[in-house]
């Protein structure tokens, strides 16, 4: 028999970083992959994605677990993407010509301090989750705030994550009769399609 269990939409365990201003410093660079998006007037794409993690040393007061707090981008350097004013911001100094025709080795930024500002956002299922709505260069005086990336491992949402993208872009790669990605086959993923198992 069956436990008697019931699932709702909260999750007492969830506490998203408090808001404010905190020295951080970047602990983890997650190439996602490519995610299906679709802005309103324009078809289906698929957009590379990244996840840039951040640890600021808060702790969730109820797993007594450090909260880290993540951004995602698309990979992308050009002149108005998110990403290239949000490194700017960070670097405090814009890029020049010759360096973004070079590329940016985003993986050089583990490790890297910076100050951040936080803010609450609510998603539109009325989840509360934090945001960084801004970066700048961490002063030389608040150098040593910026807590050490010692212990840290990627959270599970991560990887699931990325196998929900993967999925997403075989599908729409599949629908649109385009190739599979690089080191990748539609073969070797046919299972995946294949949810009649599911009770639901």
């Amino acid at each position: 028999m069956s436990d008697n269990l019931t699932a709702t939409a909260s999750d007492a365990k969830f506490s998203p970083h408090p808001e404010g201003q905190y020295a951080a410093r970047c602990v983890d660079v997650v190439d996602l992959g490519e995610k299906v998006e679709q802005y309103p007037g324009f078809p289906q794409r698929l957009s590379h994605k990244c996840l840039l993690i951040f640890r600021t040393g808060e702790v969730n007061p109820d797993t007594k677990e450090i909260i880290d707090i993540a951004k995602e981008f698309t990979v992308s350097m050009g002149e108005k993407a998110n990403l290239r004013k949000f490194l700017e911001d960070w670097r405090g100094k814009s890029y020049q010509p010759a360096q973004i025709e070079q590329g940016v080795p985003l993986h050089k930024l583990t490790g890297q301090a910076a100050l951040i500002t936080v803010e609450h956002k609510t998603s539109g299922k009325g989840r509360t989750y934090a945001n960084v709505k801004g970066i700048t260069p961490l002063p030389p005086q608040m150098a040593v705030a910026a807590p050490s990336a010692e212990g840290y491992t990627r959270a599970e949402y991560i990887e699931e994550r990325k196998k929900a993208y993967a999925q997403e872009s075989r599908t729409f790669r599949k629908a649109a009769n385009a190739p599979p990605a690089e080191g990748e086959s539609f073969e070797d993923y046919s299972q995946d399609d294949d949810d009649s198992s599911l009770p639901f």
